[in-house]
Formats: structure tokens, sequence, C-alpha cells
């Protein structure tokens, strides 16, 4: 003897009942997940574009740290001495101006770069954007760093 179904419910051989398998979502349960990865978004997109943003401009600031070792190479080679310094926002070379896009350069004193290649030391502030990194020259054998800097 075979048993009849309705649609709300199914009746098993064994005769107990169970419910119809759902199938998909609800509105409330797409609404709660909806409202719960807007929430996550409200919170990690900021701190993803500043972190982007840090990043975009230590790529910018990484760009005058290769040009600045470039001129302490060559001033050892070629027994050369450079002086480093800013106008108008952009980096100066011997009275020279080497502009580097996107970037404002100021240098408060001028930085000597000796034949022998060491330095005077000092201080490259680079804005890009609302960031501000660090190139820090140190005296006397001219090692380079980057920092972050404040505003």
């Amino acid at each position: 003897m075979q048993q009849k179904t309705s649609k709300s419910t199914r009746v098993s051989d064994t005769g107990l009942n169970y419910m119809w398998e759902k199938k998909g979502f609800t509105v409330v349960e797409l609404l709660i997940v909806i409202i719960l990865m807007g929430m996550i978004l409200t919170v990690t997109l900021p701190v993803s574009y500043g972190m982007y943003a840090t990043y975009n401009a230590s790529l910018r600031a990484q760009e005058v740290m290769a040009y600045v070792s470039g001129l302490r190479r060559d001033a050892f080679l070629y027994s050369e001495r450079k002086v480093l310094s800013s106008q108008d926002g952009n980096m100066t070379v011997d009275g020279e101006k080497k502009i580097f896009k996107e970037i404002n350069v100021h240098i408060s004193e001028p930085i000597i770069i000796f034949r022998n290649g060491t330095s005077s030391g000092g201080v490259i502030a680079l804005n890009v954007g609302d960031v501000v990194q660090n190139l820090v020259i140190k005296s006397p054998l001219g090692d380079l760093s980057l920092e972050r800097g404040e505003i």
C-alpha cells in the first residue's frame, strides 16, 4: 500500500513525516547577508584606500631613492662632487632641476655628496599626495633609508 503525499509534508516508507526540503534563501536571510557585507565594507574600504595611498607614495619615493643612490655612485666613480637642494618643489643637482612626476621635494639644507661617495647627510622630504616620506641620507657613508614622515 502506497501512502499519499501532500505539498507541505512527505510521508516516508517508515511512516515519519518530513517537511519538504527548502530550496534557496528567504528574503530576510538575503537582507541580513547584504547588511553584514555593507558593514564589513564600510570598515575595510577606508583602511584599504589608506594602505594603497601609502604604498603608492612609497613607490614614488623609491624612484627618488634610486636616483640619489645613482648620484652617489656616479660621484664616486667619476670623482665628482654633487650638491642636492630643492627649488619650487623640485630637486636640484648642482643647480639643474630634476623633476619627479607627482612628487613635491623639499630639502631644508643642501646635501653634499663628495667625490669619494660619502655625504654630508640630510633629509629629503617627499610629498606624494597626502603622504609624506622622508629620505634620510646618513653621514658620512651616505646610507639611504626611507621613513614615513608627518605633514
